[in-house]
């Protein structure tokens, strides 16, 4: 079970930095935005876009020990269905920092002249990330339930 614990502060020290760059994202003014532009500076978008793609690979290599060829063997009930569901909050959150870096990225080419990023895809990508939200959220609960009985 010990390895399960270790693998689960794992991803909760990433999902830590993903919601950091999520706040940054959809907490940022866009006064500050345009004037990061106007010095030149790699826009916000462009550094959020590589944080999460960076982040994206840290939960691949957890996903990989979960599913790995030295498969965790939980001795219990209990530690298989932890790690169960920790299988399927990484799988998840891995989906949403993918959805945001999706977006940052695309604004990032749209703030740097690069390509259009129309409001209609905007809107379309937005409810997609926040589908993913909730789906993450509540298998977040439900691990968070299961590790505070260990």
């Amino acid at each position: 079970m010990a390895h399960l614990v270790t693998l689960a502060h794992r991803v909760s020290d990433i999902h830590a930095r993903y919601a950091k760059i999520h706040s940054a994202v959809f907490a940022f003014s866009l006064g500050k935005t345009v004037s990061r532009r106007r010095k030149g500076k790699t826009p916000e978008y462009c550094i959020y876009e590589k944080r999460l793609a960076a982040l994206r690979k840290d939960l691949a290599q957890v996903e990989a020990v979960i599913r790995g060829p030295e498969r965790l063997e939980p001795s219990t009930t209990f530690g298989m269905e932890f790690a169960a569901i920790l299988s399927k909050y990484v799988t998840a959150l891995s989906e949403s920092i993918e959805r945001l870096g999706r977006i940052c990225g695309r604004t990032c080419r749209d703030n740097t002249g690069v390509q259009h990023y129309d409001p209609t895809e905007v809107r379309r990508d937005r409810v997609a990330y926040d589908a993913s939200l909730q789906g993450y959220r509540r298998l977040g609960r439900r691990l968070n339930q299961l590790f505070r009985q260990l």
